[in-house]
């Protein structure tokens, strides 16, 4: 694999548009040639034919690693899905897709920070357990995440960065009267439904039925297994689709048991302290919640994010 040696010279040679120029802001054209060529940058094994910067920053669930290791060095090719999410004002694409590792499909959620046309951080979450049922639901999906919407639908970006803040304090409170779900929001974890539906969305599994829709009021009390959502950063918003991406970190302190309302105690399903950076990806129409993707797996406790600092200051 080749290193970063002559990313200075490829990165004046690989603007795919006039717009990626040091004159003018990178637009979504822009944006999107320059995620493609990441991606085939990753699949060939050679970060020179991207535009690095010279500082980049990588990271891979959560880790900081070389442009040489993790989905760098086993990624085999693109899968059949991808979704991009262009934030103009910030200079951030998010994509997120499926990634054949050893030919094997794999979920990758990526944020990249363009300047000047050329990349200086790049951020990945990779999912590696994903099966046919869950890829098919992110097919099925897909389509209404790559929908423009219409300036009479979009909701402001002001209000696009609240609407995650108000989904993880509901947490809080266990309740969830605040967010502001509409009634057909489907919400599908690792590709796995577990809120509402979609058209031609299969049965949830029987290991984790899904709710028949995102709101349900009050919110089990099982879901005090989450300590806390800390850190948080929605650093990508695209305001013509109506989305955000960011990382969230679920930690769990390991209880091992949680008290219900009718006073039965259950087990909670995380025993042990971990904590899940999830990419967290929601899509609004018209101001409410149409869909949301999550991405996450479990990791050390107390691992944070990989860029925000620690989750105990």
């Amino acid at each position: 694999m080749k290193n970063l040696q002559g990313i200075f010279l490829a990165g004046l040679l690989l603007c795919v548009t006039a717009s990626c120029t040091r004159s003018a802001a990178c637009d979504r054209a822009c944006l999107e040639g320059i995620a493609d060529r990441y991606l085939e940058a990753m699949v060939a094994h050679d970060a020179s034919m991207a535009p690095f910067s010279e500082d980049v920053v990588f990271t891979e669930n959560t880790i900081k690693l070389p442009l040489t290791e993790g989905l760098w060095f086993t990624s085999s090719g693109l899968g059949d899905f991808k979704i991009t999410i262009c934030d103009l004002q910030a200079g951030q694409v998010a994509w997120v897709g499926s990634v054949k590792e050893h030919d094997k499909p794999v979920i990758l959620s990526l944020r990249l920070k363009v300047v000047n046309g050329r990349i200086t951080e790049a951020e990945s979450i990779v999912i590696r357990d994903a099966d046919e049922k869950s890829l098919e639901n992110f097919r099925l999906t897909a389509p209404a995440f790559s929908e423009i919407l219409d300036p009479s639908e979009r909701t402001s970006r002001e209000r696009l960065l609240q609407i995650p803040d108000l989904y993880f304090d509901a947490l809080k409170i266990l309740n969830d009267r605040d967010v502001p779900f509409d009634d057909e929001c489907y919400r599908l974890e690792n590709g796995m439904l577990t809120a509402g539906t979609f058209p031609g969305a299969p049965p949830p599994s029987p290991e984790m039925p899904g709710s028949p829709k995102c709101r349900n009021g009050e919110i089990p009390p099982i879901l005090k297994t989450i300590h806390n959502v800390s850190p948080r950063r929605t650093p990508v918003v695209d305001e013509e689709k109506g989305i955000t991406w960011g990382i969230y970190c679920f930690n769990h302190r390991g209880l091992a048991s949680v008290e219900m309302p009718d006073g039965t105690v259950q087990p909670t399903y995380f025993q042990s302290p971990n904590s899940m950076p999830v990419s967290e990806i929601f899509r609004s129409k018209n101001g409410t919640i149409r869909g949301i993707w999550g991405l996450g797996s479990a990791m050390p406790y107390g691992i944070g994010d990989g860029w925000a600092g620690a989750v105990f200051p």
